[in-house]
């Protein structure tokens, strides 16, 4: 007998189905995302549809994107389905329900349950915290943060992966007591303006020992990077606050071993750590020698931002993934 899903979900409308299959797919990279149909020209008519949902008459739309169902790969061994629900009726005004499940087959039962947990939580608080459309890819955002930040142990009779997840690193291994995880979380927004934004930022990055550089304007862009548990917490108050859209693109993790050599040695590990972060090179905020004063650093252009995240040494690919433009080799500079 099969299991009941995970969630349903309600949306006003195919425009919204729409709006947030494309968020969620403008979101992945080629590999993550997958439509589960059962021919290529019922997968080439989704995406037309995602994609321009005008493109699909009203009269058709019931049979044009009945049964559309897809996969988006939250990490290497964990996967949230979605499907649609096709019960007619979406040309009168009613709701229209697409169900979520989990697939983590190489995770524990408990791990399973505890990403299910979170996911189940996140959707009680959608109409406190305004969220009326954009539901998968709000889960995908809460998938990430929990990966990120818990430790998933691999399920006993798979054997789990080689390398476990991609994302999260395996902090059961034998290693020095003074090793620490650190994280970073590079996200999109469609804009940042609010002065209100900006003073939550520039507060949490000091209190949460996060170095922070954001990009204000249209879209906006928000660079943390810190311990592990630290970023994750701010991912959760990025999330928590409102947004017209926001996009998490990259989440990087890994694990910092000590030196013994370097002028930071004598630092206790975390600031060892905060200090070897790409963030906090020349990072405004870190003025004084021989201390490690995280904080905000907000600038106002593009090219800015580029410039800044290259001085950091961030990779190429991940500077182009966070910003969704194309990034040149060259120099850039702002147009």
């Amino acid at each position: 007998m099969a299991s009941s899903p995970l969630l349903t979900l309600q949306y006003a409308s195919l425009e919204d189905v729409a709006q947030d299959l494309d968020m969620v797919i403008q979101s992945a990279s080629a590999d993550q995302w997958s439509w589960q149909g059962v021919n290529a020209d019922e997968e080439d008519a989704w995406s037309r549809f995602v994609q321009d949902p005008s493109s699909v008459l009203a009269e058709e739309a019931e049979s044009a994107i009945a049964g559309m169902s897809g996969k988006i790969q939250v990490t290497q061994d964990v996967a949230l389905s979605f499907a649609l629900l096709s019960r007619g009726g979406w040309l009168d005004g009613s709701t229209i329900e697409a169900v979520v499940d989990v697939s983590a087959p190489t995770i524990s039962s408990q791990g399973v349950a505890t990403i299910k947990e979170a996911l189940v939580g996140r959707s009680h608080a959608w109409d406190d915290d305004g969220v009326e459309s954009l539901f998968l890819f709000d889960l995908l955002t809460t998938a990430q943060e929990q990966v990120a930040s818990a430790d998933l142990a691999p399920n006993a009779e798979s054997g789990g992966r080689e390398q476990g997840l991609e994302s999260v690193p395996n902090t059961k291994q034998s290693e020095s007591p003074t090793s620490v995880e650190m994280s970073r979380a590079l996200f999109w927004s469609h804009h940042l303006k609010a002065p209100s934004k900006l003073k939550d930022f520039n507060n949490w990055c000091p209190e949460l020992r996060i170095w922070g550089i954001v990009r204000t304007g249209y879209p906006g862009y928000l660079c943390f990077e810190g311990e592990a548990t630290a970023v994750a917490e701010m991912v959760r108050r990025v999330k928590a606050l409102q947004w017209h859209a926001i996009q998490l693109r990259v989440n990087e993790t890994w694990t910092w071993h000590p030196s013994s050599s370097g002028d930071a040695a004598n630092l206790a590990p975390l600031e060892q750590a905060l200090l070897s972060c790409a963030l906090a090179q020349d990072h405004p905020a870190n003025t004084e020698v021989g201390k490690v004063r995280t904080g905000c650093q907000v600038l106002d252009s593009l090219g800015e931002l580029v410039q800044r995240l290259r001085e950091c040494g961030l990779p190429h690919d991940e500077i182009s993934d966070a910003l969704g433009i194309r990034i040149s080799t060259a120099q850039a500079s702002d147009s």
